[in-house]
């Protein structure tokens, strides 16, 4: 019965092990996104606030090209395409839900199971990351084709 008793014990800490280091994993990869789609949204307005202020001011407007003018429009323009394109705020939001399912379930294993759980107990919670996944899979899958012309 020790040896069992091991095995299972072995078995929980592996699946909260895996619990722990895919949060950290998604958690980075969720912050990345974020902070990329914040980024791309601050550069976008600042690029579309100097193309305002090269056009309304009366000596910067001397002081510039038509070009010029025409290349701060266009920077803007641009970064929020290329944000929309990729879809990074998608992606974060996906990162974070899948953080907080992931968390949800390493609750469940600590601190939901009993003190002794049997192996059905830690069985359970494996397949239930394994529909997680499938869900999650399936959720990223249709946000990319949802993108798709």
């Amino acid at each position: 019965m020790p040896a069992e008793t091991q095995s299972l014990d072995e078995r929980k800490n592996t699946l909260l092990a895996e619990f722990i280091f895919d949060e950290k994993r998604y958690l980075r990869l969720a912050r990345f996104n974020y902070y990329a789609a914040q980024g791309l949204l601050w550069a976008s307005l600042a690029a579309s606030s100097l193309a305002a202020l090269l056009g309304l001011v009366p000596s910067l407007s001397a002081a510039i090209e038509k070009w010029q003018l025409g290349l701060a429009s266009a920077l803007s323009v641009l970064l929020t395409a290329f944000s929309q394109q990729v879809g990074f705020q998608q992606r974060a939001n996906w990162h974070y839900r899948k953080v907080h399912r992931i968390r949800t379930l390493r609750r469940r294993l600590q601190f939901e199971l009993p003190t002794s759980p049997t192996a059905d107990d830690i069985a359970a919670v494996s397949n239930a990351r394994s529909a997680m996944d499938l869900e999650m899979s399936k959720e990223w899958e249709d946000m990319k084709l949802a993108k798709e012309p």
